[in-house]
C-alpha cells in the first residue's frame, strides 16, 4: 500500500475513534466526487449530520495558532459551497516516521499525533489553480467534546462557522 493510502486509512481510524467516544458512527460514501470522504450521524433529536473532507500529513504545517494547509482547489470549492448538510475539513496530522504513527501495550492504544477541523463556507472565491491555503485554527482539535458541540449545532440548523 502507498503511503498515501495509508494516511488516508489511518485518518479514517483516527476520526472512527473521536466519533465512537462520542457517540456518533461515520459512513462512507462508495465514492467521493463532491470532497466528502465521509458522514458523521447522530441518533438524536432530528439525526444530525456533518459532511467531512479528511486530509492526513506528516508536513510540518503548524505556524503560530493555525496549520497552513495546502488543499486542493476543487476540495476548497466543494467545502465551500453552500450545502444543506453541513461540511468540515478534518487534517489529521501523522509523525513522519511510520512506526511513530501507533502505540500499542496490553493496556492502550495511541495514535500520534492529532487533528484539526475548520469550516469553509462562505469562503471566497479564489484565482488559483492547484490549491489554497486553508488556515485551521488550532483551538479547533478534532476532540469528542468539539464533535459533540458540532453535532448540537447541526441539529438547531446553525453554522459550524
Amino acid at each position: 500500500m502507498d503511503d498515501n493510502a495509508q494516511k488516508e486509512l489511518f485518518s479514517f481510524s483516527y476520526i472512527d475513534a473521536v466519533a465512537s467516544h462520542a457517540g456518533y458512527q461515520r459512513v462512507q460514501p462508495h465514492v467521493d466526487h463532491d470532497s466528502v470522504d465521509g458522514i458523521l450521524m447522530a441518533d438524536f433529536g432530528r439525526r444530525p449530520r456533518i459532511e467531512f473532507q479528511a486530509k492526513a500529513t506528516e508536513l510540518d504545517i503548524v505556524q503560530g495558532s493555525n496549520l497552513h494547509f495546502p488543499l486542493p482547489v476543487k476540495n476548497y470549492n466543494d467545502l465551500r459551497a453552500d450545502t444543506r448538510t453541513p461540511r468540515i475539513l478534518i487534517v489529521v496530522l501523522v509523525p513522519k516516521e511510520k512506526e511513530e504513527w501507533v502505540n500499542q501495550s496490553e493496556d492502550e492504544l495511541c495514535l500520534r499525533r492529532c487533528a484539526y477541523w475548520t469550516c469553509l463556507e462562505g469562503s471566497p472565491d479564489t484565482l488559483n489553480t492547484s490549491s489554497v491555503t486553508v488556515y485551521v485554527p488550532t483551538t479547533n482539535l478534532f476532540s469528542s467534546d468539539q464533535l459533540t458541540d458540532l453535532m448540537q449545532k447541526a441539529e438547531r440548523g446553525d453554522a459550524l462557522c
